[in-house]
C-alpha cells in the first residue's frame, strides 16, 4: 500500500519547531531545566522542572530561577513575531519586572508569555508563572528588542 503524502510544514509549525530547538540548544535553559511547551502567534509557554540546584532552603524555588524563566518566556513570546534562529534578526531583553506572589516549594513551574504590543523593534510582553495546579506564583513584564541586521 502506498504511503500517504505528508502535509507540508506550515509557517506556524516551522516557527514552533525553531522555538523548541532554540530552547533545547540554550545552555542556561538546559542548566535550569527550562523546556519548550508550545507557542503561537504572540504567545509562548515554557516549563521549568524542579531541581534542588535551583532552590533555597526547604525546596523553595529561588527567585532568580523564576526571573530567568519569566525572562526567557517573554523573549520567546516576542520571537513569535519574527524569524527566530535565522541570521536575519538579532534580539535582546531591554527590561524586566518581576512580582513574586507565592512560593513554589519543590514543584515544576510553568510560564506563559503574551505580547501586549509590538512596535517596529520593541516588543512588550506580560508573563505569568504558575504551578501545575494553576496557582499564580509570579507575574511580570519583559521588554524585548528585535532588530533586523544590516
Amino acid at each position: 500500500m502506498p504511503e500517504a503524502p505528508q502535509a507540508a510544514e506550515t509557517p506556524a509549525d516551522a516557527n514552533r519547531r525553531r522555538m523548541a530547538k532554540v530552547i533545547e540548544l540554550m545552555p542556561f535553559a538546559h542548566h535550569l531545566k527550562i523546556e519548550f511547551i508550545d507557542c503561537g502567534e504572540g504567545w509562548a509557554k515554557l516549563a521549568m522542572r524542579y531541581q534542588d540546584e535551583n532552590s533555597t532552603a526547604a525546596k523553595a524555588l529561588h527567585g532568580g530561577a523564576i526571573s530567568s524563566l519569566l525572562d526567557t518566556t517573554g523573549a520567546m513570546a516576542a520571537w513569535t513575531t519574527s524569524e527566530i534562529a535565522t541570521p536575519r534578526y538579532f534580539g535582546s531583553t531591554v527590561g524586566i519586572n518581576v512580582n513574586y506572589l507565592s512560593g513554589a516549594i519543590g514543584v515544576d513551574v510553568f510560564a506563559e508569555g503574551r505580547v501586549l504590543k509590538r512596535g517596529k523593534e520593541i516588543i512588550y510582553t506580560d508573563v505569568r508563572v504558575t504551578d501545575g495546579e494553576g496557582k499564580l506564583l509570579a507575574q511580570g513584564s519583559v521588554v524585548y528588542r528585535i532588530v533586523e541586521r544590516a
